[in-house]
């Protein structure tokens, strides 16, 4: 095989995209004698990977064991995390369209109403509030005007009486 194959199949191996056969065929080129230097690194690391077995204390071992254990503990639990996450923002936005389309619905039936509806069903029930306002704007008014003219009839007297002893 080519040096350039390999490094294509060595970059493939590096990004983690090669297969079982493929990583046969790197381990078989690098057990060979004859490598090229530039490679040298890389047939380093296919032979400690190709070597027996290799002994792992037991304290060790069984740390690994409960670490791998407890990665697979904390998976779900993230999971529930972002899944709730999730919820919570859906939630959040189906909320606000809710309250979006309410605002809407209720302007548009304010907008009607004022629009198209009357106050008073017979144009005599109108006549009749008209006229009672207007009774009641005239009952106020001559309230004023009497306050004024009371008012104006007092500063008549003190104009004579200043005008009396101006004189």
């Amino acid at each position: 095989m080519e040096s350039n194959d390999i490094r294509k199949l060595l970059e493939k191996f590096y990004q983690g995209d090669t297969s079982l056969e493929e990583e046969k065929v790197l381990t078989a080129f690098f057990l060979q004698d004859d490598i090229p230097d530039e490679l040298l690194s890389d047939k380093r690391l296919f032979c400690a990977l190709n070597s027996e077995s290799v002994e792992v204390p037991e304290e060790s071992a069984r740390t690994i064991e409960m670490l791998i254990d407890s990665f697979g503990e904390a998976e779900p639990s993230i999971r529930k995390i972002r899944f709730f996450h999730a919820r919570y923002w859906m939630a959040g936005v189906a909320a606000s369209l809710a309250l979006l389309f309410g605002i809407n619905e209720f302007q548009k039936q304010q907008r009607e109403t004022a629009l198209f509806s009357d106050t008073y069903n017979s144009p005599d029930e109108a006549y009749r509030a008209t006229v009672a306002a207007l009774q009641l704007f005239s009952e106020n008014f001559s309230m004023g005007t009497e306050s004024v003219e009371k008012a104006n009839m007092h500063l008549e007297k003190a104009q004579e009486i200043i005008n009396h002893s101006l004189k």
